[in-house]
């Protein structure tokens, strides 16, 4: 998918990439949650209560998937894919680049490719969304559901 990424415009690298963090968000999710069709459509469809990137990265923090400085990466992502999918609304959009200022400030920013010292932000973007799949790739294995004997565990008291 990297080979892809990098073949691709600015603006189809920011879109394509964002749809691979979150399509993978969204099996890792899953893969805590029990099978029921009704249930899934209701929740993740157009208009579900987890039917957007921020809802999906919302339930990802509170199932503790992810640290606090990886979901603070995970809008940063969401930002600038929506900067390149809707500038088509602006007519002119050869101007918008990674290069772009507020672009490139915000690619630099991502704390989960900061250890790598990347100076181009297009390189950063593309190698943060990389690290973010294989992070909740990862989730699909070594995660637990509640009914399998996961880590969330409720104390029932009963009245004597």
């Amino acid at each position: 998918m990297v080979v892809e990424l990098n073949s691709q415009t600015d603006r189809g690298a920011a879109i394509i990439g964002v749809a691979w963090v979150e399509e993978e968000l969204q099996s890792a999710i899953e893969s805590f949650l029990e099978q029921d069709k009704k249930a899934w459509d209701r929740l993740f469809g157009r208009s579900g209560a987890l039917g957007t990137l921020s809802a999906k990265i919302g339930l990802t923090r509170l199932l503790g998937m992810c640290s606090k400085t990886i979901a603070s990466d995970l809008p940063i992502l969401r930002d600038v894919r929506n900067e390149f999918a809707h500038i088509v609304a602006a007519r002119d959009h050869s101007g918008l680049t990674f290069n772009s200022p507020h672009i490139a400030d915000k690619c630099l920013a991502l704390k989960c490719v900061a250890h790598e010292s990347i100076a181009d932000p297009r390189r950063a973007f593309v190698r943060a969304c990389a690290i973010l799949n294989a992070d909740f790739y990862l989730h699909r294995f070594f995660g637990q559901k509640v009914s399998s004997g996961g880590l969330i565990h409720a104390k029932i008291e009963t009245g004597v």
